[in-house]
């Protein structure tokens, strides 16, 4: 049964130098559960800089994959310890965007939960530091 919860997302990137940036989306959306995976989705702003995309996240016990339409376009698997690349598009090109997580934990139950993320993040062969993404659930 799909409900409508509050979402929140809390992406923090910590650059090569130890600098740390932190971004924080709060947003109404939806979830729901299809064969024993969770699934989150909801529509970016223009906080997160891509306003006219739309996110939804399966998540399974050990791995999350993400998937963005609209405007921008990006799917990425994380799974601990496995490098993915993914494409991500733009209104401005594309680029290659590489994952390498090193910490994926899930809890999820029906009545929404956590997804926290740790993983090196590349675009386009260049390095751009460690990730750490925290996505909450819960009904509203």
């Amino acid at each position: 049964m799909r409900k409508e919860v509050l979402v929140t997302v809390k992406g923090t990137l910590t650059d090569e130098r130890g600098e740390k940036e932190t971004i924080e989306l709060v947003t109404r959306g939806s979830y729901f559960c299809r064969n024993a995976d969770f699934y989150i989705m909801y529509s970016e702003s223009e906080v997160s800089g891509m306003a006219g995309t739309t996110t939804t996240l399966k998540a399974e016990p050990s791995r999350v994959t993400l998937n963005r339409m609209g405007v921008q376009e990006l799917r990425q698997v994380f799974e601990v310890g496995v490098f993915h690349r993914g494409n991500y598009v733009t209104p401005y090109g594309s680029m290659f965007c590489d994952v390498l997580p090193h910490k994926v934990e899930v809890d999820l139950t029906e009545i929404g939960g956590s997804i926290n993320l740790e993983y090196d993040l590349a675009l386009d062969h260049q390095r751009i530091g460690c990730q750490a993404l925290e996505i909450t659930v819960r009904e509203v």
